[in-house]
């Protein structure tokens, strides 16, 4: 997302999911860390040159995308470091989870690439992605956010590695034990949708879908069930294929008036 004039942060490699957990963001486009408001005491450690002055960061950036949300997929909140204490997530589930977010961030910024046909017709990519959006104080974030010729899609992802999920409407069964992930997937869809008009000043909200990504080890519907209305649900690599067959309801240019508006940090951080 577009930094709006906040600070630039160094952030190694093996140090950014501590810096992630105590606010930072991530810029895609410049492959860096920032701060989402300047005096923020949690990132102290990695604002520029804090190593010269005794305060416990490393290296330049790190040149990898965000791997894990500051509020995990389950609803769980992630725990803010202390400065000079930074949280250590060391269990093998958190790193899968994280490997497996990366990967989606990868595929999803595959739909902003050029095809063979595109490259031959000079028609530019209709997608455009941003990931780890913040949504309104205390509110969390959305894990990744595309505007495209269906109007908006929020992403979601759901972690159950291993298991086999079940579906039935806007219920998901796991181990016998019923997870409500479809309904928060909706609803950040339909805010997204809300802060985009009213970062825009429209009355209509553009049109938004909720996807959710299911990492797991299978997801098919339950016996007699459905799949939930009006939002997509797939394994992380199937989710592209079903973003990409959604119906066509914003030209090139409402795109690319849609997407200056969501880059804006400000257009997220809003009241509603």
């Amino acid at each position: 997302m577009v930094r709006e004039q906040q600070p630039w942060l160094d952030v190694p490699f093996g140090e950014k999911d501590e810096a992630k957990a105590a606010g930072a963001l991530w810029d895609w486009r410049a492959k860096r860390w920032y701060a989402p408001r300047p005096g923020m005491a949690e990132l102290a450690p990695w604002l520029p040159g804090s190593r010269d002055a005794g305060v416990p960061a490393e290296s330049p950036g790190s040149t990898e995308p965000p791997e894990t949300s500051g509020a995990s997929s389950d609803g769980k909140p992630a725990v803010r470091p202390s400065v000079g204490a930074p949280w250590r997530r060391d269990d093998g589930a958190a790193r899968t989870g994280a490997s497996v977010e990366a990967r989606l961030a990868a595929a999803l910024n595959g739909l902003t690439e050029s095809g063979p046909l595109a490259r031959l017709t000079r028609r530019r990519p209709p997608w455009r992605v941003l990931h780890g959006v913040p949504v309104g104080p205390g509110s969390g974030e959305v894990d990744h956010v595309l505007v495209g010729p269906p109007g908006v899609v929020t992403v979601r992802t759901a972690h159950h590695p291993g298991a086999a999920v079940r579906v039935d409407g806007d219920h998901l069964t796991v181990d016998d034990e019923v997870v409500d992930h479809v309904s928060p997937a909706r609803a950040e869809a339909e805010r997204a949708s809300r802060l985009l008009a009213a970062a825009r000043g429209d009355a209509e909200a553009p049109p938004a879908t909720a996807a959710l990504a299911v990492v797991a080890a299978s997801v098919a519907t339950a016996p007699g069930g459905t799949w939930p209305r009006g939002v997509l649900l797939a394994v992380p690599a199937n989710l592209p294929r079903r973003i990409t067959s959604l119906p066509t309801a914003l030209a090139d240019d409402e795109i690319d008036e849609l997407y200056a508006v969501a880059r804006r940090l400000g257009t997220w951080t809003r009241e509603l």
